[in-house]
C-alpha cells in the first residue's frame, strides 16, 4: 500500500511539473501588451518607449492640439511581446476592441498583424477616429482576440490596454480664467468655445494656440498692432464657402459664425 501511495505522488509531482513548464515555457505562444512610456508624459519622446511595467493606458484630447478640428484620426503604436521561445515562422496577432457605456469609440485595425519569425516582440499601428460627440469620455479597452490569433492569453495583468478618449474644450483646459480673459476682450471679444476652438485650429502649430498663455507670448502683439484675428477669420470665411469640407466655427451662444472685434 505504501509502495502505491509513493507511486501515485511521484506521478502527481512530475504531472504538476509538466503542466507548469507548458505554461510558462511550451510553444512560447503566450502574449501580452507592452506600455510606451510616452503615453504617460505625452511629447515627451517622438519614438516609443516600450516598457514592461509601463501603465497600458493611452489618453488623448483630440479637442487640444496643434491642428484643432483638422485632426480626424489618430494613430497609435501597440507593443507586443512573447513569452516563450521564438518561432521559425511568423504568428498571428488579431485585436479587438470593447468599448463601455452607449458612446462606442471607433477603433480602426489597418491590416492583419504577425510577431515575426525568429522575433520575440512586435509594435502594430491602429488608428483612432475623432469621437462623434464632444465633452464626452470614452474609454475602450483594446484586447486580444485569441480565437482569431495564433497566441494563448499571457500575464493576466498585462492582457489590456486602456483607451480614454474625448474631444473636449475648456477654459481650464486651454489655460484661461475669467480675469485675464476679460483682460484683453477687447481683443477677442466675448469667450466661447467655439471661439478657443478656432484659435488653437488656427494657431496651434505657427503661435502655440494650443494654450491661451502660448498664444498670448508668440500671436498676441500681432493681433493688437495688425488686427490679425479678425482679418484671419475673415479671411478663413471665405475659404470655408469655397471648400465646404473645412470645419466651421459656430458660437454656441449665437448660433452664428464666431467673431472678433475689429481693432481698425
Amino acid at each position: 500500500m505504501k509502495k502505491i501511495l509513493y507511486v501515485m505522488i511521484v506521478a502527481l509531482f512530475f504531472t504538476a511539473c509538466d503542466e507548469y513548464e507548458m505554461v510558462q515555457y511550451g510553444k512560447g505562444a503566450r502574449i501580452n501588451f507592452m506600455g510606451d512610456m510616452n503615453w504617460a508624459s505625452p511629447g515627451a519622446s517622438a519614438n516609443p518607449l516600450w516598457s514592461d511595467n509601463a501603465e497600458l493606458k493611452y489618453t488623448l484630447n483630440f479637442g487640444i492640439n496643434a491642428i484643432g478640428e483638422n485632426l480626424l484620426y489618430d494613430t497609435l503604436q501597440i507593443g507586443v511581446k512573447i513569452m516563450g521561445d521564438v518561432a521559425s515562422q511568423p504568428r498571428k496577432v488579431t485585436l479587438t476592441a470593447k468599448s463601455s457605456g452607449e458612446k462606442i469609440l471607433n477603433v480602426i485595425f489597418l491590416d492583419e498583424y504577425y510577431v515575426g519569425a525568429d522575433t520575440t516582440a512586435a509594435a502594430f499601428q491602429i488608428v483612432i477616429e475623432r469621437p462623434a460627440n464632444r465633452g464626452v469620455e470614452y474609454n475602450t479597452e483594446l484586447l486580444f482576440d485569441y480565437e482569431n490569433s495564433d497566441f494563448e492569453e499571457g500575464s493576466e495583468e498585462r492582457q489590456s490596454v486602456q483607451l480614454i478618449i474625448s474631444d473636449h474644450v475648456s477654459k481650464e483646459l486651454w489655460g484661461v480664467d475669467d480675469r485675464d480673459w476679460n483682460t484683453y476682450k477687447k481683443y477677442f471679444g466675448e469667450y466661447s468655445e467655439a471661439k478657443a476652438r478656432y484659435v488653437i485650429t488656427q494657431y496651434g502649430k505657427q503661435y502655440g494656440g494650443t494654450s491661451f498663455a502660448a498664444w498670448y507670448r508668440n500671436g498676441y502683439m500681432l493681433a493688437l498692432y495688425y488686427n490679425m484675428l479678425y482679418t484671419d477669420l475673415e479671411a478663413y470665411k471665405q475659404a470655408c464657402e469655397q471648400d465646404t469640407s473645412k470645419p466651421k466655427f459656430i458660437d454656441e451662444n449665437t448660433g452664428e459664425w464666431i467673431e472678433f472685434p475689429n481693432q481698425n
